[in-house]
C-alpha cells in the first residue's frame, strides 16, 4: 500500500475538495483567474500537510490516521482515509484485531469499509510499517471538519467487543492540498515519487476556454515506479467539477532518477472563475472497480500563457516526447477580389534526442471576433518529418475576406483520436498584421541532404499558338563543403493568385547531373501554358523538396512580380545553349523576303555550332517571328538530324508564310529557345509541344538586293556563277539553257541538309518562263559543285518563239518550295534557233 508524505513550509488556510466520477468534460460560464507567483520548479518547496494524533497501541507501536480526500459520484459522497500502523515492538502486530470507526460532529454514524488493495492478512511485521486505506459514504452536506475517527480494537470480553484506543477530529486547520509552490513527495515499501504542479493556462478561443496544466513525476527512489492508472479532475473554489483529459505518455512505468510530464486539459465555457482551483488525482481500479483519491495540488496561474505566444515569438510543443519549438517566419496575402489567400510560412526545429513525425494538427485562425477560418498545408499531403537539429519550413493557406488584416491567432489543434479523447489547441500564434506578399526571389534551404541556396532567376512568356507559355527558371547552389544530392522538388504554381493545376505544369531538370559539387548549381525549370489573353502581374512559388515516398520537407515560398522578356541579341550576337550535355550556340547570318504567288515567305539562316567535346545531335529548337506590329508567327525549323563533330558547324533556317502586304522594311524578330516534348527535351523526332530559354534576334532590314550580272551568286553554302551561256530555241515553245558554271562550296559547314534549288528564268519583260534545278541532289540530275561543270536547263513557255529578235533576260533564283528570291540578272541577244530534224521516211 502506498504511503504518502506530505512536508509544508508555512502554515495554509483550510480548505475543502469536491471530485467527481463524471467522464465527460463539463462546461460552465467562467472568469480568468488571477495570476499567482509561482517560483520555477527547481524553486519548489517540500510540502508536509497536517499531522494527526498517534494513538499508542504499546509503548513502541502506534496507528495514525493521514490522507483524507472526499470523493464525489453524482449525488453520492464518499471520503477515503488511511490508516498507517507502525510496528516498533519485536512481535508481528495483526491489524485484524483493530478497526476505524466514523461519525460526524452531528451524531451520524457511517459504515467502513477496508479498500480491495490492503493486505489481506493484516499482518505488519516488527519495524516495519504498512498502511490501510478506508472509505465510507457520507452525507452531501459532511466538510472535513465534520468528521470524527475512533480507533478500537476488538476485545469480546467486553460489552460492545470493542476498546477504544483513540480519538481524532478533523479540524478546520486540516490542509491535504499542495500549494502551487511545492511538491510533494509519496512512498511505499517500492518506491519513491517526487509530484509537482506547474502553472496552469487559460486560452479562450470565442466563448470557449481551454484549461491546460501540467503535472511532473520523478521517480527518485532505487525501484522502477510503475504508473497507475491515473484519473485528473479540476474543481473551481465554487465546487464545480471538470473531469480533464491527459496527453497520451508512452510509458507504463518510470525508470529511477527518469522523469513524466503529465499534460492536463479540459474545455470550459468563457467566464468560469477558476482562482483557487484544484487539481485531484485518483486511481482508478478497473478490476475493484473503484476509484480512489490520492492527491490534491492547487493550481498557480501563471502571467504568461504557455499556449498562446506574441508576435514574432516561439512556442514549445511536445511531440512524441520530444520538445520541438515552432514560429511564424512570415504571413503574406495575395488579394484576388473581396478575398485575401493568406499564406503563411512556419519553422519548425526538434530540439529531442529522435526525429518525430508532425501530428496531423488541424489549423485554424481565429479572428478576434471569435469567428474561424480552416487553414491547409501548402503542399501534397504526407508526413512532415522533422528531424533533430535541423530547422524545417512548412507552408499554410487560407482565405480569408480583405477586411481581415489585424487581431489574428494561428491556432494548431489536436484532433480526437484513439489516444486523445479530447480536440485541443496545442499552440497559438498571433499573426502579424497581414501585408501584400512581397518577391522573394532566394532562399538558403536546409534538409538531411545538404545546406542550398534556392534561386529563382527570371521568368518567361513566349508565344505558342493561341496561347503562351510561361517558363520558371530555378537555381539550386551547393552551399555545403562537399558533394550534396540534388533536392527532389515539386512546385505549385499561382499567377495573380491564381492556382494552376498540377497537371497543366510540367517541371524540368535542364542538366543531367546527378550530384552538385561545392559552388556548383543545377537547373530546373517550370512550365506551363495559358490563353494569350491573359493578362497577370504577379506569380508566387511554392517549393518543397521530396524526403520519402510519404514526406516533403518546404523549401519556400517565391513570389516574381515582372515577366522577363526575352533577351534581344543583335546582328553578330550568337545565341548559347548552355545547359551540360547539349552546349551550343546559334549564330544570325541572313535574312530575306521571298516571294511567291499569293503569300510570300520570311526566311532567315543561321550557323548552328556543337559546343561538346563530344561527336553531338544538336538540340532541337523552336522559334516564332515577330513582328513589328506584334503578331507572332510560327516558324519552321527543319530537323538536323546528323551527327555534328565537336565545334562542328551546320547550317540552319527559318521560314515562315506572310500576306502579300508584308513590308519587307518593318521590323522582325526571330524569338528562339530549346524545344520540349512533355517533361523532357525534344528528341530526334522533331516533337515539341512548349520551348525554353528563348532569346530574340533582332533581324536587319531584309537583303533584297541582287547582282546586276550572273557570277559569284551567293546563297548558303553556295557561290554560283555562270561562266558561259547557249540559248537555243528547239520550236516556238521550247527553249534550251546550255550553260558552263562554277559551284563553289566553301568547307565552312560540317553539316548541310537543306535542300538547295536554283530557278533560272526567262524573260522579255512581259512574259517569264522558268525552270527549277536541286542542288548537289541526293539522286537524279542536278547542279554540282565543281569548276567549268556543264548543264542543259530546259525551259517550256507558250510564248518563248517572240523572244528571237528582240533580245531576253536570264534571271537566276534561290527557290524554296515555290518561294523565290532574286539572285541575279543580265540581258541578252538573240536565241540560236536550231534546225528543224529531217523527217524519217
Amino acid at each position: 500500500m502506498k504511503k504518502v508524505i506530505l512536508f509544508s513550509a508555512s502554515v495554509l488556510v483550510a480548505t475543502s475538495l469536491a471530485v467527481s466520477t463524471v467522464q465527460v468534460p463539463v462546461t460552465f460560464a467562467a472568469a480568468k483567474p488571477k495570476p499567482t507567483n509561482t517560483a520555477k520548479p527547481a524553486g519548489l518547496v517540500p510540502f508536509k500537510g497536517a499531522d494527526f494524533k498517534k494513538f499508542m497501541i504499546s509503548s513502541k507501536s502506534y496507528i495514525q490516521i493521514k490522507d483524507i480526500y472526499f470523493l464525489y459520484g453524482g449525488k453520492e459522497k464518499q471520503v477515503f482515509y488511511t490508516l498507517s500502523v507502525y510496528n516498533g515492538d519485536n512481535s508481528t502486530i495483526d491489524f485484524m484485531d483493530y478497526w476505524v470507526e466514523l461519525q460526524s460532529t452531528a451524531g451520524a454514524t457511517y459504515t467502513t469499509k477496508p479498500h480491495a488493495s490492503n493486505s489481506k492478512s493484516g499482518k505488519v511485521p516488527s519495524k516495519t510499517k504498512k498502511d490501510f486505506v478506508f472509505y465510507s459514504q457520507v452525507d452531501s452536506t459532511v466538510n472535513y471538519n465534520n468528521l470524527i475517527f475512533n480507533v478500537v480494537k476488538w476485545d469480546f470480553s467486553l460489552p460492545n467487543y470493542t476498546k477504544k484506543i483513540g480519538k481524532a477530529n478533523v479540524t478546520s486547520a486540516y490542509k491535504n492540498a499542495v500549494p502551487a509552490n511545492a511538491y510533494s513527495i509519496s512512498a511505499d515499501d517500492n518506491s519513491k515519487v517526487k509530484t509537482s504542479l506547474n502553472a496552469g493556462t487559460v486560452f479562450t478561443m470565442g466563448a470557449t476556454s481551454q484549461i491546460q496544466v501540467d503535472l511532473n513525476m520523478e521517480n527518485i527512489g532505487s525501484f522502477e515506479y510503475k504508473l497507475p492508472n491515473y484519473q485528473f479532475y479540476i474543481r473551481t473554489k465554487s465546487g464545480l467539477v471538470l473531469k480533464m483529459a491527459s496527453e497520451p505518455i508512452d510509458t507504463e512505468s518510470i525508470a529511477v532518477g527518469e522523469k513524466v510530464k503529465y499534460t492536463l486539459r479540459t474545455s470550459a465555457k468563457k467566464g468560469i472563475n477558476l482562482t483557487g482551483a484544484q487539481i485531484l488525482v485518483t486511481d482508478l481500479d478497473a478490476e475493484a472497480k473503484i476509484e480512489t483519491p490520492r492527491s490534491i495540488f492547487e493550481i498557480g496561474w501563471g502571467k504568461d500563457n504557455k499556449i498562446l505566444v506574441g508576435e514574432n515569438k516561439t512556442a514549445s510543443i511536445s511531440i512524441a516526447g520530444n520538445n520541438v519549438n515552432s514560429s511564424i517566419v512570415n504571413v503574406y496575402a495575395d488579394q484576388n477580389g473581396t478575398q485575401n489567400e493568406i499564406i503563411l510560412t512556419t519553422k519548425w526545429l526538434n530540439k529531442g534526442a529522435e526525429a518525430v513525425i508532425l501530428p496531423k494538427y488541424k489549423y485554424e485562425i481565429l479572428a478576434s471576433n471569435g469567428v474561424k477560418y480552416p487553414v491547409t498545408l501548402s503542399e501534397a499531403e504526407g508526413d512532415q518529418t522533422l528531424v533533430p537539429g535541423v530547422e524545417k519550413e512548412v507552408m499554410f493557406q487560407a482565405v480569408l475576406p480583405v477586411t481581415l488584416s489585424d487581431g489574428l491567432t494561428l491556432v494548431v489543434k489536436q484532433p480526437k483520436d484513439e489516444k486523445n479523447k479530447l480536440e485541443y489547441v496545442s499552440a497559438a500564434f498571433k499573426l502579424s498584421k497581414i501585408q501584400e506578399l512581397k518577391g522573394v526571389s532566394t532562399k538558403t534551404y536546409t534538409s538531411t541532404k545538404g545546406l542550398y541556396e534556392i534561386k529563382i532567376k527570371q521568368a518567361e512568356r513566349l508565344p505558342w499558338g493561341s496561347q503562351d507559355i510561361i517558363n520558371l527558371f530555378i537555381d539550386i547552389e551547393n552551399k555545403g563543403k562537399k558533394s550534396q544530392a540534388i533536392p527532389d522538388i515539386a512546385a505549385i504554381l499561382r499567377l495573380n493568385g491564381l492556382l494552376v493545376k498540377e497537371d497543366k505544369t510540367s517541371l524540368i531538370k535542364l542538366d543531367s547531373a546527378g550530384i552538385i559539387e561545392p559552388g556548383q548549381s543545377t537547373r530546373y525549370v517550370l512550365t506551363t501554358k495559358v490563353p494569350y489573353m491573359f493578362d497577370f502581374n504577379e506569380i508566387t512559388l511554392s517549393l518543397s523538396d521530396k524526403i520519402n515516398e510519404k514526406s516533403k520537407q518546404t523549401i519556400g515560398l517565391f513570389k516574381l512580380d515582372e515577366i522577363n522578356k526575352s533577351p534581344e541579341l543583335s546582328y553578330g550576337s550568337t545565341y548559347k545553349i548552355d545547359s551540360v550535355g547539349r552546349r551550343a550556340t546559334v549564330e544570325f547570318l541572313n535574312t530575306f523576303l521571298f516571294t511567291g504567288k499569293d503569300r510570300d515567305m520570311l526566311y532567315a539562316e543561321f550557323k548552328y555550332t556543337n559546343k561538346e567535346s563530344r561527336q553531338a545531335k544538336l538540340p532541337v529548337l523552336k522559334a516564332y517571328f515577330k513582328t513589328s506590329d506584334g503578331q507572332f508567327i510560327e516558324a519552321n525549323l527543319p530537323l538536323i538530324k546528323t551527327s555534328v563533330k565537336p565545334d562542328g558547324t551546320a547550317i540552319m533556317t527559318a521560314t515562315a508564310p506572310v500576306p502579300k502586304t508584308f513590308n519587307k522594311d518593318e521590323s522582325v524578330q526571330l524569338i528562339i529557345g530549346e524545344a520540349l516534348n512533355g517533361a523532357v527535351y525534344s528528341g530526334q523526332d522533331g516533337i515539341s509541344d512548349s520551348y525554353i530559354s528563348a532569346q530574340a534576334f533582332k533581324l536587319p532590314k531584309m537583303q533584297q538586293d541582287h547582282e546586276i550580272s550572273l557570277t559569284n551568286l551567293k546563297l548558303e553554302p553556295y557561290t554560283f556563277t555562270l561562266d558561259k551561256l547557249n540559248t537555243m530555241l528547239n520550236d516556238v515553245s521550247n527553249v534550251k539553257l546550255e550553260m558552263d558554271y562554277t559551284l563553289l562550296k566553301p568547307s565552312i559547314y560540317d553539316v548541310v541538309e537543306k535542300e538547295t534549288k536554283l530557278y533560272f528564268e526567262i524573260s522579255n519583260g512581259k512574259h517569264s518562263y522558268g525552270t527549277s534545278v536541286k542542288v548537289e541532289p541526293v539522286e537524279g540530275e542536278g547542279l554540282q559543285a565543281g569548276e567549268k561543270k556543264k548543264i542543259i536547263v530546259p525551259i517550256q513557255g507558250n510564248q518563248l518563239g517572240d523572244f528571237v529578235y528582240n533580245g531576253y533576260i536570264i534571271n537566276i533564283y534561290e527557290d524554296i518550295d515555290g518561294y523565290k528570291r532574286l539572285l541575279g540578272t543580265k540581258k541578252f541577244g538573240s536565241f540560236q534557233v536550231m534546225s528543224p530534224t529531217p523527217a524519217a521516211k
